[in-house]
């Protein structure tokens, strides 16, 4: 388990404890959803399928991420789990 793998996000550590951990570029996924998406994980993974398939989206995920969309499921299990926001660990 690295901090590049989705893995690193454990259930039991604290949204603080998840956000030291992972790389920058999640942190930055994680600021984006919050502000353009409401914290709306759904909405953000879709923005991400239209920007692949050429379709019009409207951020520019450019992240260095193999997988964004494993990123997004992980992230948005562990809120769901948690019952806490990611997010509000970044201020």
């Amino acid at each position: 388990m690295t901090a590049q793998d989705p893995s690193c996000i454990d259930d039991s550590l604290t949204p603080a404890e998840i956000c030291a951990v992972v790389p920058e570029s999640v942190r930055a996924l994680i600021q984006a959803n919050a502000v353009l998406f409401n914290g709306r994980w759904d909405d953000c993974a879709e923005d991400v399928r239209r920007r692949r398939a050429g379709r019009p989206y409207l951020f520019a995920l450019d992240l260095d991420l193999d997988e964004p969309l494993v990123w997004i499921a992980r992230l948005k299990a562990y809120e769901i789990a948690r019952g806490e926001s990611l997010a509000a660990a970044l201020t």
